[in-house]
């Protein structure tokens, strides 16, 4: 099993050398933050200092919790009171959602925990090539995890209690669940495309785009060759 320290530095060299960061989750916090090295601010609306932390990393509050790397290079949940959890992880996915968040815990296994750090269930998590979780977050109970075969990748999109509902073979590039939709590289013939799945594992449209962006107040742009136009959440063009 590879060491916290290496997962660190792989995703510092990542943010540098590879393209391979995913889309900026929103954050649903009101808190901002100060960073100075490894020092952590945390101000109040009225920019009130309410609590200072020693980090290596800090990955956003969504839902009142964040992941965050210590400075031992464990991994633990940090709350917006400024409490950090007695219990300490391998990794964690970036982003907590729907109350859950992706976990590598202290003996190399991976599964889903709550925001007090309990176990929900163990199901076999990879890692991306920056060293990252392979799991998008939860949008209505469901998520999608990465699985290496022989025979190539697979996503397979679980539920809450970690039963493989679908698997693809043919999609790479998950991110994040935006407005019930995750965008996603579809394999068309020897090109890949972009299409949208939602969390029954349903494409958005029997057409692939060219380019494609997160959805944001119900419509997403998308892109077929030089023509770039708005769809909704049916899938459907928007007339201008």
């Amino acid at each position: 099993m590879k060491s916290k320290r290496f997962f660190y530095i792989l995703s510092l060299i990542c943010l540098f050398q590879f393209p391979c960061k995913a889309d900026d989750f929103p954050s649903t916090s009101k808190i901002k933050v100060i960073k100075n090295y490894n020092t952590y601010t945390f101000l109040d609306e009225n920019e009130n200092v309410l609590f200072t932390k020693q980090l290596k990393r800090f990955y956003g509050f969504t839902e009142g919790y964040a992941a965050v790397a210590l400075m031992n290079f464990d991994s633990a949940i940090l709350d917006e009171n400024g409490n950090i959890s007695d219990i300490h992880f391998e990794q964690l996915g970036q982003k907590f959602s729907e109350g859950k968040n992706f976990a590598m815990f202290l003996d190399g296994t991976t599964g889903v925990i709550d925001t007090k750090g309990n176990i929900l269930f163990k199901i076999k998590v990879e890692f991306d090539e920056c060293g990252a979780l392979a799991a998008t977050n939860f949008s209505n109970g469901k998520a999608f995890v990465k699985e290496s075969r022989e025979t190539g990748v697979v996503w397979h999109l679980i539920d809450d209690k970690g039963n493989k509902l679908k698997e693809f073979n043919n999609i790479s590039g998950l991110s994040y669940f935006y407005s019930g939709w995750i965008k996603v590289r579809v394999q068309e013939s020897s090109s890949w495309k972009w299409n949208y799945l939602d969390s029954n594992g349903n494409f958005i449209s029997t057409i692939n785009f060219d380019d494609a962006y997160n959805f944001v107040d119900g419509k997403a742009k998308v892109k077929i060759g030089i023509e770039e136009f708005f769809i909704n959440e049916n899938g459907k063009r928007l007339i201008n």
